[in-house]
């Protein structure tokens, strides 16, 4: 029984350290503190490992006696760190049962009435590789490596309170898209063709385009052509912020592409009024004040529909009655191990919303797993472009 236990502690004691990582990086920290930060957790992690190791075989503590279940720990140092491989073990034991559920047993959410996808590996710019804009860093021709291999995903989904002139409705949501020089610009030209080619109604932008200053020169001949009927929407996210986000959200605008950062606007999509909202939470301040628009659908409004960079925004949606909220920021984990899933997700739910579409009423919510990542790898969680249809609710 001992050892079962000492291996349920040590799988514990990582997803404890994680956990702690993915709610650092859910909060409104500058890139500094949030890398600092989770180097911290590493260090910690891989120290409190260390030192029980040298507990145990430097100082030659006989541990598995301690976790016999009969045993009587009375000394303080002891009861200590047993009490902290119990615990760890005790997380263990939930994540898994966690995993379970989710893998095994959780039903697929009632609005989801049809799922398509299909692989789409984009050459990104491999017949200009000599120029420094389509070059990709060597980590994104790793074996395995996922990063160029765009899941394009359709999804039918069901609102329970969307208008019969509505019925139909398309947008294609994108997030995520971190321009970081480590994958080539024509990755992300393919994107932004393969998008337009679908024509759909809205063009949904959920944060994160750029990691460094001299990436907004891409946004024009990128992000910028964009095009859909009733036009593009972005919000920003934290890695926006950090870099020159009064710049960047000038040139978006100038393409042509309207900014829903803090804000809301009313527009008309089939002769029928549609609020289109923003929340840049917790890194930009106010979220849209939708107390000001009209009233809910419930209360016979128009439909809301609202760009969110954090899924961690939930909560502020359904509060608001928020019929369709669109997220991003977790890139579904961006590696996700076989059965267990993904342990990295920045959130203060962990990895529940890492990607995926979710229903607590009265909201709908889609997170994408985004087009790239900071990091240029991938492993079994390709990028994705999301085409939302939306359907009104079935009569019975």
């Amino acid at each position: 029984m001992a050892i079962p236990l000492l291996l349920l502690a040590v799988l514990g004691h990582v997803l404890l350290w994680v956990a702690v990582v993915n709610r650092l990086h859910a909060v409104n920290l500058t890139r500094g503190v949030s890398h600092l930060g989770s180097m911290a957790c590493l260090a910690a992690m891989l120290g409190i490992a260390a030192g029980y190791v040298a507990w145990f075989f430097v100082a030659g503590t006989d541990v598995l006696e301690h976790l016999r279940l009969d045993a009587v720990v009375l000394r303080p140092d002891v009861l200590l760190a047993v009490l902290y491989l119990l615990g760890c073990a005790l997380v263990a034991v939930l994540a898994m049962a966690r995993w379970i559920w989710r893998a095994l047993l959780q039903p697929q959410p009632a609005i989801l009435r049809e799922h398509q996808s299909r692989s789409v590996r984009l050459a990104a710019g491999e017949g200009a590789v000599l120029t420094e804009e389509h070059a990709h860093h060597f980590l994104v021709h790793l074996p395995r490596n996922e990063i160029l291999h765009l899941d394009f995903s359709d999804r039918v989904i069901e609102l329970p309170r969307l208008p019969s002139a509505l019925d139909g409705l398309s947008i294609v949501h994108l997030s995520d898209f971190h321009f970081t020089g480590r994958v080539g610009r024509g990755y992300f030209d393919e994107v932004v063709h393969l998008a337009n080619q679908e024509k759909p109604d809205l063009i949904a932008v959920t944060g994160d385009l750029i990691d460094e200053n001299r990436f907004i020169d891409w946004v024009p001949e990128t992000v910028g052509r964009l095009r859909a009927k009733y036009g593009v929407y972005f919000v920003l996210g934290n890695h926006d912020v950090w870099c020159d986000e009064p710049r960047l959200r000038r040139v978006l605008v100038e393409c042509g592409l309207v900014d829903l950062g803090g804000r809301a606007v009313e527009v008309s999509v089939r002769d029928r009024n549609v609020v289109l909202a923003g929340n840049e939470l917790p890194w930009m301040a106010p979220a849209a004040d939708l107390r000001r628009c009209p009233p809910p659908s419930s209360e016979g409004g128009p439909m809301r529909i609202v760009l969110s960079h954090s899924p961690d925004q939930l909560a502020w949606a359904q509060a608001h009655h928020v019929d369709l909220m669109l997220a991003g920021h977790t890139h579904g984990g961006q590696i996700r191990l076989p059965l267990i899933g993904p342990l990295l997700a920045p959130s203060r739910s962990g990895v529940r919303y890492a990607s995926g579409l979710f229903y607590s009423p009265p909201t709908v919510m889609h997170v994408s797993r985004g087009i790239s990542g900071e990091f240029p790898v991938r492993l079994n969680c390709p990028p994705e472009m999301t085409r939302l249809v939306l359907r009104g609710p079935v009569a019975e």
